[in-house]
């Protein structure tokens, strides 16, 4: 798999799978001179509207658990940002939201390097528990895992630098931590920012703009949790960090928790205006590769109004059932 140069070409990115993909994910491969690395290798389909998940998700939710099984048989390193199940692949057996199987996660970890976010310190409870279950498996198939929360790695002329634990999302967040990583070569930089949420903590936003990133990945905010689990001085917050970042880096991809809302792009109106003024670009991980965005849960309303589900679907929702491969 061939990505997209970016600055001198030192750095080639290509989103494996995203939301405007019409999954939950920010799986990312990144290749330099030196190492190719899978960001995120991970992808799964969520609760929404109190209505399962539909058909064209599960098609999506495969083609993109093969894209990153694909791109991983000529990767070097793993990153993993944190333990949230859209971002990594568990070991346990699940077709109906996370697409996953001791079987695959073998196959995903077995003789790679894993640089991935540490359990025993800044983590909540939940992500301690999936780490720990992560970390015991893949130990056995890994040729390699370290913890990589502030620490810089170097593989020739390349260096990942990683942030220490951010914020997901808003500060004292339930949802715990994660880590951003930085890719750069001597004329390039790149930067992924997982579930940052805009970002709406300073810190986040500082270690975004002090990397000076020629291409920024990021996670926007939840939108379609508006005075739920996010509130309106949050969601200002991320929008006035996603001007700053529009003023500054050539091309930001945003995506992830924010394309879960069909009406993200008024939302984001002011972060196009302003990186319209600098002759900078603001696009989805979809339109990076020239795609319109499909955001599929988004449409999960529509979608079953006008391709209704029959319950002996969903019962035959098993590994080689329903003819999608795996």
């Amino acid at each position: 798999m061939n990505g997209v140069p970016i600055c001198e070409g030192e750095i080639k990115v290509l989103p494996l799978a995203f939301e405007s993909f019409g999954v939950r994910s920010m799986a990312t491969l990144v290749k330099t001179d030196d190492i190719t690395l899978i960001i995120d290798p991970g992808s799964a389909l969520g609760p929404r509207f109190n209505l399962a998940p539909h058909e064209r998700e599960y098609l999506a939710l495969a083609s993109s658990r093969q894209r990153i099984m694909e791109a991983a048989k000529g990767a070097d390193v793993l990153t993993i940002s944190h333990y949230h199940f859209d971002h990594y692949v568990p070991n346990f057996e699940d077709w109906t939201w996370t697409w996953s199987s001791p079987e695959l996660a073998e196959r995903l970890y077995r003789g790679k390097i894993l640089l991935v976010k540490d359990i025993t310190a800044n983590i909540n409870p939940s992500q301690r528990k999936r780490g720990y279950m992560f970390k015991k498996f893949s130990s056995m198939v890994a040729d390699k895992i370290e913890t990589a929360d502030g620490k810089k790695f170097e593989f020739g002329e390349t260096i990942l630098e990683f942030s220490k634990p951010a914020f997901h999302g808003t500060c004292k967040t339930q949802l715990g931590y994660v880590l951003m990583v930085s890719v750069r070569t001597p004329k390039c930089s790149f930067v992924h920012a997982s579930d940052v949420q805009g970002p709406i903590d300073g810190k986040a936003l500082r270690f975004i703009l002090d990397r000076r990133p020629d291409l920024l990945v990021i996670g926007g905010p939840p939108l379609y949790l508006k005075n739920f689990k996010i509130d309106e001085e949050s969601l200002a917050t991320a929008l006035e960090n996603m001007r700053r970042l529009a003023r500054r880096i050539p091309t930001i991809i945003i995506d992830h928790h924010l394309l879960r809302s069909l009406d993200y792009p008024e939302y984001l109106h002011p972060v196009y205006s302003e990186a319209e003024r600098y002759k900078h670009k603001v696009i989805s991980a979809s339109e990076f590769l020239g795609k319109a965005p499909v955001l599929l849960e988004a449409m999960r309303k529509e979608l079953h109004a006008k391709e209704p589900m029959s319950k002996e679907w969903y019962s035959k929702l098993e590994k080689g059932k329903l003819g999608i491969c795996d």
